[in-house]
Formats: structure tokens, sequence, C-alpha cells
């Protein structure tokens, strides 16, 4: 009765390591100069996300 209950548990998964690899960066500031990125973080404007009248809703 109940046998699928008391099973032996499942093998242990290898450990992640705490640090992964390095690893080419990819998306939007793998394609800017350094320059770029530094203006990019330190902006500090207005943030628009879409049309105003969609904030109405």
């Amino acid at each position: 009765m109940f046998s699928w209950a008391f099973s032996s548990p499942a093998p242990a998964q290898k450990a992640e390591p705490s640090y992964a690899a390095p690893r080419p960066m990819t998306g939007f500031f793998a394609t800017l100069t350094h320059d770029q990125k530094a203006k990019a973080l330190g902006y500090r404007g207005p943030e628009n996300y879409g049309d105003p009248e969609l904030k109405k809703a």
C-alpha cells in the first residue's frame, strides 16, 4: 500500500558552480561602446513607456 510514497529518493543533481564561466554579452548593452554605456546608465531624464493614451485605461 502506497509503495510509491516510500520509493528511493531521486539521484542527486550535480551542483551548479557558484560562479559560472564568463559568457559573451548579448542584448542592448553588448552593442554599445564604453562611452555610450556610461551615458545610458547615467541618464536621469524622463522615461517614456509608450503612448500616454494607454495610461488612461
